[in-house]
């Protein structure tokens, strides 16, 4: 069994690409509704259900079709690519988790600077 390298990487780069656009959309709301690493963990168990499924038809092709998909269709293959989808999830669970306890805690009171002291204005920084 070999490690999957390639996809790997390119399911970290997904990850991060969803963090970075869910942080995105949510400093513009000023809301912290979107969790890309929850969503990516939602993907990421869709494309395993997917490949799962995609290997178990390749295995059961005929055998005259079978010799064309046997590196894929193998067990070892299922479970180097098994392997790439979960080190990505167990670190955008983590993600989630922290995000979620981030979200939960108020936020710290921002500054108020007095600006007059007859009308009681206030400036928030």
């Amino acid at each position: 069994m070999n490690f999957p390298w390639f996809p790997l990487i390119v399911n970290f780069l997904l990850l991060a690409l969803f963090v970075f656009v869910c942080n995105t959309l949510n400093t513009g709301r000023r809301t912290s509704t979107l969790n890309g690493a929850l969503i990516f963990i939602g993907f990421c168990c869709l494309a395993m259900l997917l490949d799962f499924t995609l290997t178990f038809v390749f295995a059961s092709a005929t055998t005259t079709d079978r010799e064309r998909y046997i590196d894929l269709s193998s067990l070892s293959a299922c479970g180097e690519r098994a392997l790439a989808y979960a080190i990505p999830c167990a670190v955008a669970a983590v993600m989630a988790l922290r995000f979620r306890v981030r979200s939960r805690n108020p936020v710290e009171p921002s500054v108020i600077i007095h600006t007059s002291e007859y009308t009681q204005s206030e400036l928030r920084y």
